[in-house]
């Protein structure tokens, strides 16, 4: 039984051998290898991390919007979403006064 399993993003020869690719490996299956090619390993592996980087963002912003209007029952508002320094700001501690 696995008890975790790793993304791993490195970068490979291009099959071409004009490069390098990167790649996106679950565990030890190659989910993705980019389309472009690199001229370093490097590149290979930043362009790769931006694009998982980006990709992730984008979809836990929308799962956080989601859950954010299924919660409030309604497209949400600055204030629900804790936009501003207003929004951040602590109340006083009431309990022992």
């Amino acid at each position: 039984m696995v008890d975790s399993l790793l993304i791993t993003i490195d970068a490979a020869p291009a099959s071409d051998s004009w490069g390098f690719v990167g790649r996106v490996l679950v565990g030890e299956y190659e989910a993705y290898r980019t389309i472009r090619a690199y001229t370093t390993p490097g590149e290979a592996v930043d362009a790769t991390q931006q694009l998982v980087g980006d990709v992730m963002g984008s979809l836990l912003a929308g799962q956080e919007w989601r859950s954010t209007e299924r919660e409030v029952g309604h497209a949400p508002l600055r204030s629900e979403l804790q936009f501003g320094l207003a929004a951040r700001k602590r109340l006083p501690d009431r309990g022992d006064a």
